[in-house]
């Protein structure tokens, strides 16, 4: 595995990866709290939806790296 193969791996990861596991991290708390604890409050709403929010802000980077990955790869060419 090359250098480029390795870091287009890591950027998949931070962008797709992990607020998609947020997301279900997140679905999974929203039944919890809704459904199985019958909590109906804003406060259960919003602590289960901090996950897809965390999932975002990690992701962030990833965006910027991709951008500069681009850059780099097409000034290699």
């Amino acid at each position: 595995m090359t250098m480029q193969q390795l870091r287009d791996r890591m950027i998949h990861y931070l962008t797709i990866t992990v607020p998609f596991c947020g997301l279900i991290i997140s679905i999974l708390g929203v039944c919890y709290f809704m459904w199985w604890s019958g909590d109906h409050s804003t406060g259960a709403l919003i602590y289960s939806l901090i996950p897809v929010a965390m999932g975002v802000l990690i992701s962030i980077p990833g965006w910027f790296w991709k951008r500069e990955a681009q850059k780099n790869d097409n000034d290699k060419k």
